[in-house]
């Protein structure tokens, strides 16, 4: 590590510094006693600042403070910010996010790390895709065949050869009005069947009826075609729709809300910002929340979990997340948005305004990333959350569009749910008509059966015909019912 770096000597040689420490996952870890008195300091910035010190020839030692935040939170915790202003600290290192605000009071060493920042969302879960039946075609195709179909009905219907209403409609149907509605809902069937391909039958047919049927079955052709080829592509394709993929996304969407850590410098960035653009987009949502902010990570991820936030923050700390979650419940409940976000400058470190050492610092990083340690460093650290990339992988398939050319594709019993729906919805409605005509037939059974027999009964009483004699009342009805039920066997 010593030979990869140059050995200069600058002006910080032989000085000591009093260094703060802000936590901050995969760059920062501080372990504490029970007092707060820090007795060990790991991660990617530690490292760096041990480097640093070799190259620089300057000694260090770290402020015992049970501040973990570089702006004021609280009375007690004044923020590591006040420690240098009143010069009792000369460095503050972690994954620090260039604001203005942070240069107004302090300077900052650009250049430490360069990164994305990340959206933490919850694992897109698995549903039924009962809407693939309508997703091929948008909302004015489906309005189209709706006005459509009624119109090219009463076109049909006029273009056949005049017809009495008696021959066509046997003479159960006398009205004018009533002879085109029950025709023109005729042929609106008939076109309904053409879209579905069923065969229908136009009678006495003529030639302009040739070319509006003609036309529509063409129509029908084309659109029955490209909603088959694209419903097989929603069939095949993702149910599990993510929470969102980007922050444009989370900006129009008003069912999902924003969450950053307390005090870090994502929020400070999205607060602080009153220029337009998506940050500012972004404060007034938050502002607009009943909750924007959390204390810890765990709180952040917690909410999360929810199902209806998502966390935005540095793409190390997103995998941080998501490795200490399925270690915690031993399955992949977290995941990241599709698109990384691009943050304001570099990650830094802070000094004292006006510091002697800002710029050597920053020619430090230079250094270092030349050499690639930083790069190695934090890739080093990143191989220790090995769970994420098998949560990233599940989150990736579930959201996958298409099968990958070469490789076979097992689709489920929900990647049709919405065809089953359809089917039972159609079978409800069939046994509903089903139960009406049976019932519609046998009362009208049992109405003719009563009539003929009060007339034959009748026709017995007044012509004194053979057989008993039965006063016919609303007492004895069922009796003579039942003597005369031999003279009509064919209404049994």
């Amino acid at each position: 590590m010593v030979r990869c770096i140059s050995s200069d000597s600058t002006y910080l040689s032989g000085k000591h510094l009093i260094v703060g420490v802000q936590e901050i996952e995969t760059h920062l870890y501080v372990k504490r006693n029970s007092s707060g008195h820090i007795i060990k300091v790991d991660g990617v910035a530690a490292w760096t600042l041990a480097a640093l010190s070799l190259r620089l020839n300057f000694t260090y030692s770290f402020l015992q403070v049970n501040d973990t935040r570089l702006e004021k939170q609280s009375d007690a915790l004044p923020g590591l910010a006040y420690y240098m202003a009143k010069g009792k600290c000369d460095l503050v290192i972690g994954a620090l996010l260039m604001t203005s605000r942070r240069f107004a009071t302090m300077d900052l060493a650009e250049g430490y790390a360069y990164t994305d920042a990340a959206l933490l969302i919850p694992m897109p879960e698995l549903s039924d895709n009962y809407c693939a039946i309508l997703q091929p075609f948008n909302l004015t195709v489906w309005i189209g065949l709706l006005i459509m179909t009624p119109i090219t009905s009463v076109v049909v219907y006029f273009s056949f050869r005049p017809v009495t209403c008696k021959a066509s409609l046997n003479g159960k149907y006398c009205g004018k009005i009533s002879q085109f509605l029950f025709g023109a809902r005729q042929a609106f069937f008939q076109l309904i069947q053409i879209l579905l391909f069923q065969g229908v039958y136009f009678p006495r047919m003529r030639n302009a009826v040739y070319f509006v049927v003609g036309s529509w079955c063409l129509g029908a052709l084309v659109l029955g075609c490209a909603y088959n080829s694209l419903l097989i592509s929603y069939i095949l394709g993702s149910n599990s729709e993510p929470l969102v993929d980007s922050l444009a996304d989370l900006v129009k969407n008003p069912n999902v809300q924003l969450v950053v850590e307390k005090g870090r410098g994502i929020e400070l960035a999205i607060l602080g910002d009153d220029k337009p653009g998506l940050y500012k987009q972004l404060g007034d949502k938050m502002r607009s929340q009943t909750k924007s902010n959390c204390v810890t990570l765990q709180e952040c991820v917690e909410l999360v979990k929810s199902g209806s936030y998502a966390h935005f923050n540095l793409k190390s700390t997103a995998i941080h997340a998501i490795d200490v979650d399925y270690k915690a419940t031993g399955k992949c409940n977290l995941a990241m948005a599709k698109n990384m976000e691009v943050i304001p400058g570099t990650l830094a470190w802070a000094l004292p305004k006006r510091s002697p050492y800002t710029r050597i610092f920053a020619k430090g990083f230079m250094e270092l990333h030349e050499d690639g340690l930083i790069e190695f460093l934090i890739r080093r650290d990143q191989e220790r959350h090995n769970n994420v990339t098998k949560c990233l992988d599940e989150a990736r398939r579930r959201q996958q569009k298409k099968a990958v050319s070469g490789n076979t594709r097992l689709i489920s019993l929900g990647n049709f749910s919405g065809a089953f729906y359809v089917l039972i919805i159609g079978y409800f409605i069939s046994f509903v008509c089903f139960i009406r005509e049976n019932i519609y037939y046998r009362m009208s059974k049992c109405f003719h059966k009563l009539s003929y027999k009060r007339k034959f009964i009748s026709r017995k009483q007044s012509k004194g015909s053979q057989g008993k004699v039965v006063k016919v009342d609303n007492n004895n009805l069922h009796s003579a019912i039942e003597e005369t039920d031999e003279v009509f066997p064919y209404l049994q």
